[in-house]
């Protein structure tokens, strides 16, 4: 009896750590499958849509002068500047957070080539307290900064369980495939 029970143990430890090895692999595999898929696509279209570019690093021997317009105030971003991000910070935040001069300069310093689909997607993936205070929310413009768009983390989460992709920690694994 004793050695039926002990070989059940082992066969269980063995089932949870094979479970566990299996979701990146897995994720891998989703992630490589939509990239094939917009392969495909772009093949049967023509060419795809050019990602946009990233800035240029500044220059440190001769930083660039801020632009600003003559009747702006000067902690006011320029008119160019993505706003789409800032305001998809502010939503998750209470509106305490996003209110004073403070608060906007910290969150304009973490939009910095980020984009707000991205933003909205993974606070739609986690639940809502789990995406609603500064430290969770600047978290989350770290995983997104540099991805031109949500749509790979979209379909990730579109085809493994909900479960699976309900954590910040399991988003940022599927960014980091989607990069």
């Amino acid at each position: 009896m004793r050695l039926l029970i002990s070989s059940f143990f082992i066969l269980l430890l063995l089932i949870s750590l094979d479970s566990l090895a299996a979701p990146s692999a897995k994720i891998k595999k989703l992630v490589d499958g939509y990239y094939s898929q917009k392969t495909v696509w772009s093949k049967l279209l023509g060419t795809a849509p050019r990602p946009r570019p990233l800035p240029d690093p500044p220059d440190s021997n001769n930083p660039p002068l801020p632009e600003r317009p003559p009747n702006r105030p000067p902690n006011c971003p320029p008119a160019h500047f993505p706003t789409d991000c800032i305001e998809a910070v502010c939503q998750q935040m209470s509106r305490f957070e996003c209110d004073d001069r403070d608060d906007m300069i910290e969150v304009t310093q973490a939009c910095r080539n980020v984009d707000g689909s991205c933003v909205r997607t993974v606070c739609s993936h986690v639940s809502r307290f789990a995406c609603d205070e500064k430290v969770e929310i600047f978290e989350v413009t770290d995983m997104c900064r540099g991805l031109i768009d949500s749509s790979c983390i979209d379909y990730v989460c579109s085809r493994i369980s909900k479960f699976e992709c309900d954590e910040i920690s399991e988003i940022r694994q599927i960014a980091e495939q989607c990069r």
